[in-house]
């Protein structure tokens, strides 16, 4: 079942491949791709999501983009949001320069940074160990 694009969808208990309208509301349903300007999801699973604002509740989704959103008691694999309220979330990946609440996360923004700063300055130090090493054989 492909979603029509129309302005307002609601699916209770069913299996889409793919929806796009104005106004989405998934409850016990399994979709793979959502695509609203408003989303709220209940109880559902979702492969991805893309919204302007989005409501996840007691749901899993693998990937979540949106401007701004509300997830509670939900697994997420990856959030990119400009700002997402979190309630008991678990996620792998949260990208978002705001967020409030309760979230646990493997990675944010502030590790990926920090992960990268290292992998720099250490490939910085080897570079510079190497070039001590080569003066010290000539």
């Amino acid at each position: 079942m492909n979603g029509n694009g129309s302005s307002a969808s609601k699916l209770a208990g069913d299996r889409v491949d793919s929806l796009a309208a104005t106004h989405v509301t998934i409850d016990r349903s399994a979709v793979r791709s959502v695509e609203a300007g408003q989303a709220q999801l209940e109880r559902a699973a979702v492969q991805r999501l893309r919204a302007s604002q989005a409501s996840v509740d007691h749901s899993a989704v693998a990937i979540a983009s949106f401007d701004q959103g509300t997830i509670r008691q939900s697994n997420v694999g990856a959030v990119v949001a400009k700002s997402v309220a979190c309630d008991e979330v678990r996620t792998f990946v949260l990208a978002s320069p705001v967020v409030r609440g309760e979230v646990h996360t493997w990675l944010d923004l502030r590790a990926a940074v920090a992960i990268g700063l290292g992998m720099a300055l250490g490939k910085v130090l080897l570079t510079a160990i190497r070039a001590l090493g080569r003066k010290a054989l000539s």
